[in-house]
């Protein structure tokens, strides 16, 4: 009887995390908790159980981010690693949004925590000669604050996310070798 309970708690938490990460998404605001579990099919005190915040649910998706990104630094070209977390960082605005609220400890501990994830892909992209070797890997966690203050700028971009996208495709070249 544990077990089951064990499983259904790990099937609740998995369909938690997908219906957040498909809301984080969408080009809105946070989506309430509550309307997570209604999206889910679970109930609120569910969601609630798992997930005390939107912040905990926040970060239980950014995580399960990382370790995706750490799966495609093992088997994937960097260049195309770059151009996925860049994607992401576009597409998943709520998400970003979300972290930008975080303390700036908290802020600079995930940045650290992707920058040790893309530092081995970045070195041996270095080493096959693929991105240029004076890049480091700190580097890399400015350049998402770059594309960051693009997408967030109030300037006016007459091309919107399209021109942030075009930008990134122009940054990506200039790390190549």
């Amino acid at each position: 009887m544990l077990s089951s309970r064990r499983t259904d708690a790990r099937r609740n938490r998995e369909a938690i995390l997908r219906t957040a990460d498909e809301a984080f998404a969408e080009d809105v605001d946070l989506v309430p908790l509550s309307e997570i579990a209604r999206r889910s099919g679970l109930g609120r005190a569910t969601v609630y159980r798992h997930f005390s915040d939107r912040y905990a649910l926040g970060i239980a998706v950014a995580e399960s981010k990382l370790h995706l990104l750490r799966e495609l630094v093992a088997e994937c070209d960097f260049i195309e690693v770059l151009e996925e977390l860049f994607e992401e960082q576009i597409s998943r605005r709520p998400l970003v949004r979300l972290f930008r609220e975080l303390p700036p400890a908290d802020q600079r501990r995930y940045a650290g925590q992707l920058v040790a994830i893309l530092a081995p892909g970045l070195r041996e992209a270095q080493e096959a000669g693929v991105i240029r070797s004076d890049v480091g890997p700190d580097d890399l966690a400015l350049i998402c604050e770059m594309v960051e203050g693009a997408l967030s700028s109030h300037l006016p971009a007459p091309g919107g996310v399209e021109s942030v996208q075009r930008v990134v495709e122009v940054m990506l070249g200039g790390l190549r070798a």
